[in-house]
């Protein structure tokens, strides 16, 4: 059986008898003296339980979190992805000799004056770019939709109209070996083998 000392006298005392040896023994000091009190164990609850209203709202937020993270990630890589890749070529010619058609358009920024289609290029380039000197225009786009000639020009640097090349005046425009009615006349860009061909007048 289990002992406890009386707390006035140190006599140990059987835990069932504490009570009535505080009457006999210490009679004055009886109804001053407490027994502890027990203190019952309440049963924790789980740490989710016990914070499941926190823990479900931060849950719930990093799973939003996720969802927008993926969305802009399909986001990026939907404007990444190459949807248009075609190669039609661009001559010009003036007084016979053919005029160079710089390299790095729409990727040098000294030569990509225009970036109204900067939404359609892909890689960090304009949609319509040049990689070297031998004209061919690289249309890469992460948009089905029409180019033009003149778009290509703007890039350039170029008048939009495309009324002149380098500061002189386009005289004929012929798209696969057909003149244009007008040298001014866009031209909606094609994949290969369209052939552009701009003459200018000295």
């Amino acid at each position: 059986m289990e002992s406890e000392k009386c707390p006035v006298c140190g006599t140990s005392v059987k835990k069932e008898n504490l009570q009535s040896h505080y009457a006999k023994a210490h009679p004055r000091r009886a109804g001053s003296l407490v027994q502890p009190k027990r203190v019952t164990p309440t049963r924790s609850a789980s740490a989710f339980r016990s914070h499941k209203k926190r823990n479900i709202l931060v849950i719930s937020l990093v799973l939003l979190a996720a969802i927008g993270v993926s969305f802009a990630a399909a986001e990026f890589a939907s404007y990444n992805i190459l949807k248009m890749h075609w190669h039609p070529m661009l001559t010009i010619t003036m007084n016979g000799s053919p005029v160079t058609i710089p390299a790095q358009i729409g990727i040098d920024p000294s030569l990509w004056k225009d970036h109204s289609l900067d939404q359609y290029g892909v890689g960090g380039l304009a949609p319509l770019h040049t990689h070297d000197t031998l004209g061919t225009i690289h249309v890469e786009s992460n948009t089905v939709r029409d180019f033009t000639l003149h778009e290509f020009l703007a890039i350039w640097g170029q008048p939009s109209d495309g009324s002149s090349i380098n500061a002189h005046p386009v005289s004929s425009v012929s798209v696969d070996g057909q003149a244009l009615p007008s040298a001014t006349q866009d031209v909606v860009l094609r994949d290969k083998p369209q052939q552009i061909v701009m003459t200018l007048a000295s």
